[in-house]
């Protein structure tokens, strides 16, 4: 490839998509007012970019020592995985609009789920080519990108675009120059109090648990579902694009995951500055449904010799309910209750463990002003194996034990 092939196909989209990064960073960057941004260097937007925490947040770092500590700077790093090939086998803008809640889900709400509070994201977008015929899915993108930061309260600090013809590919990877493949990976930054940690320790039996629905798949358990569309509709991408069902399925599994990182922060005590206040919510332990599924995350976070009893599941999200059904007509893919709750959330996307029953109507009423539906659905056990228990709402509607595994 000749210098002037190679900037024509690789270095000016790749600058083209990044000025648009670059606009949606400066448009961040008053979203958190726990940071503030430092002067860049004049005419350019590349490279390292400075920042600082404001006054009242070092001085709570400078109060104490390495050990004991008061509050500490963290970070955290996840990724899309592999919904995005879902997004490029739709290549509409308005599911690309919502591609950007998936890094932010992804890593804002493993800090909430601890107990931090998030605040910085930096990203990296590697796609297989740019081009005129994709630019709009660009554009979609970064557009969706900048909105989701602004509800989410995050600074996008910085990020890097680039154009990788060979290393970036999906399985519905025709070649033609209309899709926009990527991979899409980030970086959180924040705060840590040693107050407001939660870890699951102070769990005990007799505990309300509530969960936070989810209306789609949260990224967790894309290879399933490439395995799913490819056995059911392909192996032919062409025959897959032509069948109208399997559009529709596929577009179903671009549905964004939602945010719960607002809500369970506020409810915390952490104001939007980095400061705190008394909690809203007295939460004894968070669970964030991904890989793994019920029976990792959330029966990891139980103490020695409590269990929990989920008796009053919400309905799975319809994609996971067909998805179930498709499963069952292709062997070796079955979907069984038992290996949903393995492999997806089962309808949570987080599970809370609050200490009392007034806490628990309190998280509910919380969530429901930032729009996200929220019911109590069991409780915590005594349990010598730390057994946990879920009433399935899937096909088989069967009452499933930890202990099956």
């Amino acid at each position: 490839m000749s210098m002037d092939a190679y900037r024509e196909e690789v270095i000016d989209p790749g600058d083209r998509a990044s000025q648009l990064a670059k606009e949606v960073c400066f448009k961040s960057h008053k979203n958190c007012p726990a940071v503030k941004i430092i002067a860049h260097q004049p005419g350019n937007f590349r490279g390292p970019v400075g920042f600082n925490w404001r006054p009242h947040i070092l001085r709570a770092m400078s109060e104490g020592t390495e050990i004991p500590w008061e509050l500490l700077e963290e970070i955290e790093t996840d990724g899309a995985g592999g919904k995005p090939q879902f997004f490029a086998l739709i290549g509409a803008p308005e599911v690309f609009h919502g591609l950007g809640w998936e890094v932010i889900c992804m890593t804002a709400d493993d800090f909430a789920r601890s107990g931090r509070f998030a605040a910085i994201m930096n990203n990296t977008i590697d796609a297989k080519k740019v081009t005129e015929k994709n630019f709009h899915l660009v554009q979609a993108l970064f557009e969706g990108f900048g909105k989701a930061l602004r509800v989410a309260g995050l600074v996008n600090i910085t990020g890097e675009f680039a154009i990788m013809k060979h290393s970036v590919t999906a399985f519905c990877d025709t070649g033609g120059d209309g899709q926009l493949i990527l991979n899409w990976s980030a970086s959180c930054l924040g705060l840590c109090r040693q107050d407001r940690l939660i870890d699951g320790s102070k769990i005990k039996p007799n505990m309300p648990i509530v969960g936070f629905e989810e209306n789609g798949y949260r990224c967790n358990g894309g290879t399933f579902f490439t395995n799913l569309i490819l056995a059911h509709w392909g192996p032919d991408i062409k025959k897959i694009l032509g069948n109208q069902d399997a559009l529709e399925f596929a577009r179903k599994l671009t549905a964004p995951s939602v945010y719960y990182g607002r809500t369970i922060t506020r409810a915390n005590g952490w104001n939007p500055d980095g400061s705190v206040v008394d909690p809203i919510v007295n939460m004894a332990g968070i669970a964030h449904i991904t890989g793994g599924g019920i029976w990792g995350k959330f029966r990891e976070i139980l103490p020695k010799g409590v269990g929990a009893n989920l008796d009053t599941m919400p309905k799975p999200p319809e994609v996971l309910l067909e998805a179930q059904e498709l499963s069952l007509s292709h062997k070796g893919l079955e979907l069984t209750d038992l290996r949903a709750h393995g492999t997806f959330h089962g309808g949570c996307g987080m599970m809370i463990v609050c200490a009392t029953e007034r806490d628990a109507k309190l998280l509910i009423d919380e969530a429901e002003k930032d729009g996200i539906r929220a019911q109590r659905i069991g409780e915590t056990t005594e349990s010598l194996k730390r057994e946990v228990i879920i009433h399935s709402q899937f096909k088989e509607s069967q009452i499933l034990s930890s202990n099956e595994l």
